[in-house]
């Protein structure tokens, strides 16, 4: 087996991959957090909240939701972004003096096909 060595990591091109990944995770966090909170705000009864203030319960879980959907993806990837650029950053400081992490490939025989 090959062995090579992961010398450095190109900050934006980390930084974007780990921004997208952690904007999928947030679109499921944000869906799931819709789900959950508006569940809860549909079951506040109707009574409470006519006399409280005179926002239908029902509009507020649909905002909240769909507030919840489109937020959540932006602040992970931006969370996500943030954090795959310092990751980046400090892994191409470190690797010099530590190593870097060594990763072993299979040799495959490809043979492309015959024409």
């Amino acid at each position: 087996m090959e062995e090579k060595t992961i010398q450095s990591i190109p900050v934006m091109t980390f930084a974007l991959m780990l921004g997208i990944i952690s904007a999928v995770i947030g679109l499921i966090v944000g869906i799931l957090y819709a789900a959950v909170f508006g569940f809860i705000i549909a079951a506040i009864p109707a009574s409470s909240a006519a006399s409280t203030s005179a926002l239908n319960v029902s509009w507020f879980s649909i905002l909240f939701g769909a507030g919840a959907i489109v937020t959540m993806p932006v602040i992970w990837f931006i969370g996500g972004l943030i954090q795959g650029a310092l990751v980046a950053i400090l892994y191409n400081f470190l690797a010099p003096k530590i190593g870097g992490i060594k990763l072993r490939f299979k040799e495959e025989n490809y043979a492309p096909p015959q024409q």
